[in-house]
């Protein structure tokens, strides 16, 4: 039987297309829209391979994207969007907050509540389209818009009437808290409670949908406009007040935009609540409410109330992780009866975030005038306490022996001794924030002289070093983790360095001698040294100032 073209050509383009796809399997998916958009550059888009070769990375680009719908839906929020696993554990209503998480809840529970008929063709008209084209293209086409526009006004719809039914807005709320807690989980380790969707977030989802055509394109620009918090914290004071003059003229043209809006509901607000939920910047949203006509202090404010939803998210999320972490350790028997540390990553990361977010939203509270209202300030002294109890009671004793341990090891560092720094410094920043608004913890003061206090025992015992000690680099290296501890406190060994010790001496004139390099910590127990050297030479004529100015003299040539 004679094999016609066609079935050659068709074998050859299965080939080809085989090839194709193996190769698109190992192109990253972050890189997926870059490699797309460079072969629809090229002048080589025409030929047989590049069309192939861009049908299938097109292909792999949507299947990452299988919730076409939703996508589409969520748009109507975007720029309002956040996942802040932090703000996950608020125990307050946020005004003007939507979580990733709650709105795939939303989505979740309206469409099966509000549009499901719509939702599955809206899917289906969705997968259609971008058999063609990138699905992010897709979304934004007119065919896509209209979609969206219809699904939006059944939300609207739907929600007016929920709101009013008792055992409806129950069935939807159980649904989408239910999927937003699932979804959170994901997200943030020990996490077994989440902020709720309620009734308040249901009425500001519909408004936003009621008031979408107008506020969507403003806060894609504010969003775009308003720059994310420094790195070193807060910007400089030209930078606030140019971010808080932004501010105020996107509140002028939100009013413009829903004339018939209460003052006092979130979505007039919107710009400010946009800074501080989505950009997280404290000093400029504490720079407009001060000089820049925000609203008068109040207890009920949506943002005076969004401002107390940060802070008592963030001291939720750190009395949620040092129960659960610490408990566990407790119930392993472990910290209090000599068991090392053990800190993971995901969770020193989100108790630092948490400790930062604490310091800033409570400079906020204090400086705008909150601390003194009737109801925020009360609950603002209780949050402050019942963390400072926590961390007394279940950290502190575990720290301190934890640090003891550490200074002693002489040898070699503890097996924690990374993780003993960091909570040394967590412990410490907590308090001398408590210090800085006038609730310094007398505990955790006391603890801290202790801890220095037998630092400063180790620190004589590591110097004593006998002219024959083999051991000289050791004695370095130990000398070095007691002043890492000790920098975790905001000191360091300066106190304990003395001109006169043999002993640090002799550590010291061997690392000169040597040829190893010198890191920056050992030199700064050496600096120190030669201060004191420096001093003592200065107002005395020591008995040993022949062995001083030696040593001088040889720190000179090495490092002067």
């Amino acid at each position: 039987m004679t094999k016609r073209p066609e079935d050659g050509q068709e074998g050859h383009r299965d080939h080809l297309r085989r090839q194709v796809d193996e190769l698109v399997s190992r192109v990253p998916k972050h890189a997926l829209r870059a490699v797309i958009d460079e072969i629809e550059n090229t002048n080589a888009q025409n030929s047989t391979r590049a069309q192939t070769l861009r049908d299938a990375l097109v292909e792999q680009f949507n299947k990452l994207r299988p919730f076409k719908a939703r996508r589409l839906f969520t748009g109507l929020f975007e720029p309002l969007l956040v996942d802040d696993p932090i703000l996950y554990r608020t125990r307050d209503p946020i005004p003007g907050l939507i979580q990733r998480v709650d709105m795939g809840g939303l989505w979740h529970a309206l469409s099966r509540f509000a549009f499901p008929d719509t939702a599955m063709r809206v899917q289906e008209r969705l997968d259609a389209m971008s058999q063609e084209d990138l699905l992010d293209r897709v979304l934004v086409s007119p065919d896509a818009l209209a979609m969206r526009a219809i699904m939006r006004d059944e939300a609207v719809h739907f929600l007016a009437h929920a709101l009013k039914t008792r055992r409806t807005a129950e069935e939807f709320l159980i649904l989408a808290n239910r999927e937003a807690l699932r979804d959170a989980r994901q997200r943030s380790p020990h996490l077994t409670w989440k902020a709720p969707i309620d009734v308040t977030q249901l009425a500001f989802v519909r408004a936003v949908l009621e008031e979408n055509e107008a506020i969507l394109p403003m806060m894609e620009r504010m969003r775009q406009d308003l720059s994310d918090t420094p790195a070193g914290g807060d910007g400089t004071a030209a930078e606030v007040d140019g971010q808080a003059a932004i501010v105020v003229g996107f509140m002028r043209g939100m009013r413009m935009a829903c004339p018939n809006r209460d003052i006092d509901d979130p979505v007039v607000w919107l710009p400010p609540l946009l800074a501080l939920n989505v950009k997280r910047r404290y000093d400029v949203v504490l720079r407009y409410v001060r000089e820049y006509g925000g609203p008068a202090v109040s207890d009920s404010h949506p943002l005076h109330q969004a401002l107390f939803g940060h802070f008592s998210a963030s001291c939720s999320a750190m009395t949620d992780l040092i129960r659960a972490v610490f408990g566990e350790m407790g119930a392993q028997g472990g910290g209090m009866d000599g068991h090392a540390l053990s800190l993971s990553r995901p969770v020193r990361e989100t108790l630092d975030e948490a400790r930062r977010r604490f310091d800033q939203s409570l400079n906020a509270l204090n400086a705008g005038g909150l601390m003194a209202t009737r109801l925020i300030g009360p609950r603002v002294r209780g949050l402050l306490g019942e963390v400072t109890r926590l961390l007394t009671s279940t950290v502190l004793p575990l720290v301190v022996e934890r640090t003891r341990t550490a200074a002693a090891a002489r040898n070699a560092p503890a097996p924690d001794h990374d993780d003993v720094v960091w909570l040394l410094e967590f412990v410490w920043a907590w308090g001398a924030t408590l210090g800085s608004v006038g609730y310094a913890s007398p505990e955790i003061t006391a603890a801290r002289g202790r801890i220095v206090e037998d630092a400063g025992v180790a620190f004589i015992q590591a110097t004593k070093a006998e002219e024959e000690d083999e051991a000289l680099p050791a004695r370095m290296q130990h000398i070095v983790r007691i002043n890492r501890l000790l920098c975790a406190l905001g000191t360091d060994v300066t106190p304990w360095v003395s001109a006169v010790s043999q002993g640090l001496q002799r550590v010291v004139r061997h690392y000169l001698e040597g040829p190893a390099e010198i890191t920056p910590e050992a030199r700064f127990v050496i600096d120190r040294l030669i201060a004191a050297v420096r001093t003592e030479l200065g107002r005395s004529r020591h008995w040993q100032s022949a062995d001083l100015v030696a040593l001088l003299r040889l720190y000179e040539a090495r490092l002067g």
